[in-house]
């Protein structure tokens, strides 16, 4: 089969120069992400020896239509003043160009003091701050795609923002998480599902209180059968459909992680979150099947659901 066209070109403009890690960085974050489905032209790949740059680069500029996304650092302000370095014979080609039909000419701010400061024809345009992202190590293909798809600057910002907000809740999970230090294994022969905490013997989970009080779980949790009684700390799980058992334990699970709240917003919760690991962990773990439920697990599982992201922002204490 034939390979799918590429559409459109990209051009990297960045700072010439510069140690080897930093360009080996930039082909894995910026290059890679967008190279499977543009034309990028980046000049550690796209010069070949003993071609004319300048040629190479201005017939790469020539092609329409284009985005010309400028890696905006200290390196690049410093690199763009030096007359006649690359970077600067580069502006001033783009200069030539900036107001044609089918130019894009984007700046990334990747430190927090170079939209102060963009050289000509960068300085007015609307820009894009990805150093919020940067600092946290966080991804930038979606945003790099987003912009190259032609998001618009709200559709762009509120993105980034969401990633920013699941980034602190993340953190505010991590720090809670870790200084409980504990993690749920469950038997495959018994179905005693055992909370394993440091410090501390190991103990069957049994429900909360409220639990036992609640209309909603209290009626089912002395069932008593080889795989299922709540009350003596058996649980079922198995491969099918979330069962109301596999919700309880869920919820159980989760309520174990945050022993002082139960509150009936809180309760509600706890069950939005049960819901979340019934479906994503114990109707996908078979009954002959031992689990464990380890806390970084547990993370990944609410952050990527938008109950359990609900869920998690409502049951964590705040950030400090």
């Amino acid at each position: 089969m034939l390979e799918e066209k590429k559409k459109d070109a990209i051009f990297i403009s960045y700072a010439w120069g510069g140690p080897l890690e930093h360009k080996e960085w930039l082909r894995q974050r910026i290059i890679k992400p967008l190279d499977w489905k543009y034309r990028v032209f980046w000049d550690r790949d796209s010069i070949g020896f003993g071609e004319s740059i300048d040629k190479t680069i201005a017939q790469a500029l020539g092609q329409r239509p284009v985005s010309v996304f400028c890696i905006c650092d200290s390196d690049y302000l410093v690199a763009a003043q030096r007359v006649n370095s690359g970077l600067y014979r580069e502006l001033q080609m783009l200069t030539q160009i900036a107001d044609h039909d089918g130019v894009r000419i984007i700046p990334l701010i990747f430190d927090a003091d170079s939209a102060a400061d963009l050289p000509e024809p960068l300085a007015g345009r609307a820009y894009l701050n990805i150093h919020p992202l940067l600092e946290r190590g966080l991804d930038l293909s979606t945003v790099l795609l987003g912009v190259a798809e032609g998001a618009t600057q709200a559709q762009v910002n509120t993105y980034m923002a969401g990633r920013l907000r699941a980034n602190d809740l993340r953190q505010r999970a991590v720090d809670y998480f870790s200084r409980q230090k504990m993690e749920l294994w469950g038997n495959a022969l018994t179905h005693e599902v055992r909370v394993c905490q440091a410090g501390r013997p190991p103990r069957l989970l049994l429900p909360a209180q409220w639990m036992c009080d609640s209309d909603e779980w209290g009626f089912m949790l002395d069932d008593d059968n080889p795989t299922y009684c709540p009350s003596k700390g058996r649980w079922h799980w198995d491969y099918s459909s979330p069962s109301r058992g596999m919700r309880a334990l869920g919820t159980a699970t989760i309520s174990a992680f945050f022993p002082d709240r139960k509150a009936p917003d809180d309760q509600v919760m706890f069950a939005t979150a049960g819901a979340v690991l019934a479906r994503s962990v114990f109707a996908m773990t078979y009954k002959t099947e031992a689990f464990n439920l380890a806390p970084a697990e547990l993370i990944n599982l609410m952050i990527n659901d938008a109950e359990g992201y609900a869920a998690l922002e409502h049951l964590l204490p705040p950030a400090k």
